[in-house]
């Protein structure tokens, strides 16, 4: 508990696709099981991005599709958000507009090595959030 609030009510989960945020994904599901939450799934359509709006939509509801799938199979509720918006910039206003009360999210994305220690969106995400991160290796 954190200020009389439980940590684990509403866990954000924003996913790429990657491998990397599916490992995000099923620690979010497996925590939510655990502790009978609910997990806000999250694909950010990028408006920085010079590809096309349909194709990133099309994407986005897949990827959001098969997280709700992995949770209605351990009867965990997700809650799918497709969002537009810069991912760098606005996690913080999604995760408040989402009631939010934690966060699971692997450091690195899909467009990331694993040479790196860390992604811009997860470092940001570290030093601006005041709710529990939890990082997914």
């Amino acid at each position: 508990m954190i200020n009389g609030v439980f940590m684990f009510e509403n866990i954000m989960v924003p996913s790429d696709g990657s491998k990397h945020s599916d490992k995000a994904v099923d620690l979010a599901i497996e925590i939510a099981k655990k502790f009978n939450s609910k997990v806000n799934a999250v694909y950010v359509l990028d408006d920085n991005t010079s590809f096309s709006y349909d194709i990133l939509e099309d994407e986005g509801n897949e990827i959001l599709r098969k997280i709700s799938e992995k949770g209605k199979k351990e009867g965990v509720m997700i809650t799918e958000h497709l969002i537009t918006a810069d991912p760098l910039r606005d996690m913080k206003i999604i995760a408040e507009r989402t009631k939010s009360d934690s966060i699971v999210i692997n450091p690195l994305g899909k467009d990331n090595s694993e040479n790196i220690m860390i992604g811009s969106i997860a470092d940001r995400i570290i030093k601006t959030f005041k709710i529990p991160i939890v990082l997914v290796k």
